[in-house]
């Protein structure tokens, strides 16, 4: 599943995933849109809050 996806499944919006992982709002929005691919920090801490591993998010085209 995408971010977006991942998000959307526990109900959080940009601004609660990014008061969970300290990743500014913006980002994260660069990140579901496929402008900016997240690196192994910013992935683990986004999985964390979201409550999925890291495999289970794609986080790129590339990815699915």
């Amino acid at each position: 599943m995408d971010l977006f996806t991942a998000r959307a499944i526990r109900k959080m919006t940009q601004w609660d995933l990014k008061g969970k992982t300290q990743i500014h709002q913006s980002k994260i929005s660069l990140f579901e849109n496929g402008y900016v691919v997240p690196n192994e920090e910013e992935r683990a801490a986004i999985a964390k809050a979201l409550c999925f591993k890291v495999d289970e998010i794609n986080w790129s085209d590339e990815d699915k």
